[in-house]
Order: structure tokens, then C-alpha cells, then sequence
């Protein structure tokens, strides 16, 4: 995680959080992130802009996005906000599995 600053006021943020998963299926393992959207300090404004952007990620990892059959990246369930910190960053999360 970050710890907040006026120097990053003015930045979007990225957060990916891995959340393990259950334990190997045969030879399946299927790890699961948590990826969070924010926006810039006092930007509420921005919640709309960062919902759009989960559900393109969200959209991306419906279809077949096995790169060499190695690996599949797919979203679980629905994107959660938004929501707002207490510097009103706007915020929408999302889990991802991540099955290889």
C-alpha cells in the first residue's frame, strides 16, 4: 500500500493486492488478486471515470486471455463502489483469479 501525501494529490492509483486462493486442484492452482482503482485526492468527481475503467479490465478477462496457453486471468464477480476515502479519492475494486 501508499501512505497518502500532498505529493501524490494529483494521482491515480493502482493498487493489486494478492488474497491467496484455495489450495492446488490436481495440478490447477488459482491464485486471486484484488485490484483497486483510485483517483486523485478530492476528486469525486472522477468515480465515473474510474467504474469505466474496472469494467474494461473486468470485460478484458471474460474472453479467452490464456497468452501460451500458460495462464488465464478472469474477473470474479462484479466491481464493488464506488467509494470514497478520507481524502475523497474515488475508489472501485474488483477480485481476479488467476488460474495456471
Amino acid at each position: 500500500m501508499w501512505i497518502d501525501s500532498l505529493a501524490l494529490a494529483d494521482t491515480w492509483i493502482a493498487v493489486v493486492l494478492a488474497t491467496g486462493g484455495p489450495g492446488p486442484d490436481v495440478d490447477d492452482r488459482r491464485q486471486r488478486f484484488r485490484v483497486l482503482l483510485l483517483g486523485p485526492r478530492n476528486g469525486r468527481q472522477y468515480a465515473d471515470d474510474i467504474q469505466v475503467d474496472m469494467e474494461s479490465l473486468a470485460a478484458a478477462a471474460l474472453g479467452d486471455s490464456a497468452p501460451c496457453a500458460a495462464a488465464s486471468v478472469r474477473a470474479i464477480g462484479e466491481p464493488s463502489g464506488p467509494g470514497y476515502t478520507t481524502e475523497n479519492r474515488a475508489w472501485v475494486s474488483l477480485d481476479f483469479e488467476v488460474l495456471f
